[in-house]
């Protein structure tokens, strides 16, 4: 689901589902450069992050403090013009 302002709600089924090992927080960016600069920020700020990749958008995915999952991406130019 996606509102006025953005707001992507993403409801994902299963048989097993275990919190929270398939829960994570996703932050949309408005750019691919965007992406970029907050994985590098997050890799010298010391987190064990990987390179961004072409997937389901240009993502990557981080284990947070608190042994949660994050994702950084860029969605699609369609959503980005709402």
């Amino acid at each position: 689901m996606l509102d006025e302002d953005g707001f992507v709600l993403t409801l994902m089924k299963g048989k097993e589902i275990n919190y929270p090992k398939t829960f994570h927080i996703g932050f949309s960016q408005r750019s691919e450069d965007q992406v970029g600069e907050i994985n590098k920020r997050m890799k010298k700020d010391g987190f064990d992050v990987k390179p961004p990749v072409h997937s389901h958008g240009y993502t990557y995915y981080v284990n947070a403090p608190g042994d949660y999952c994050r994702s950084t991406l860029l969605i699609s130019q369609a959503l980005n013009q709402l």
